[in-house]
């Protein structure tokens, strides 16, 4: 009954600092939490990509990790693609790949066989350049408003017109 008219000092204490420890975490870890997601929506979105060794690319990055690249001939015309699970952390980009996208007699088909064991890493440059582990440099040129993601079975698309 004595607790309970006059409880102990120190039980309040322990309290008020387990309180302030917490709120303290929470101040400490939202701000880079918030950051690391905002980072990765600033680079979500449909993009023109120059890369070395490929003509032109569409990487077509969707803010909650998912998304497509796509390759295109010289001419413009659709020849290949892939699925990709992407993550930014930090200054680092982090990239899966998975179902194949090609583009046979005219017609988009897409093959999903799993996800890759291997992830291809990139380090952030800047805000337009991508460089890949022991590989080469991704150019992010602009983005594309009218991009749409081609569905199997239907005409591939010509990046030129």
């Amino acid at each position: 009954m004595k607790y309970l008219r006059n409880p102990p000092s120190n039980f309040v204490f322990v309290s008020i600092r387990q309180s302030c420890a917490i709120a303290l975490m929470l101040f400490l870890l939202l701000p880079s939490m918030a950051t690391a997601e905002s980072a990765q929506q600033r680079w979500a979105g449909n993009w023109l990509v120059v890369s070395e060794g490929d003509d032109q690319l569409v990487w077509q990055l969707n803010a909650d990790g998912s998304g497509y690249a796509y390759g295109f001939n010289s001419g413009g015309r659709l020849t290949h693609g892939f699925a990709i699970n992407w993550q930014l952390d930090g200054d680092r980009v982090r990239v899966r790949t998975g179902a194949s996208v090609s583009c046979k007699g005219g017609v988009v088909s897409v093959a999903f066989r799993g996800w890759s064991r291997s992830t291809l890493l990139f380090a952030v440059i800047d805000g337009r350049h991508w460089l890949q582990a022991g590989g080469g440099l991704l150019s992010f040129q602009r983005r594309l408003s009218d991009w749409s993601t081609p569905k199997a079975g239907s005409n591939c698309p010509n990046i030129a017109s």
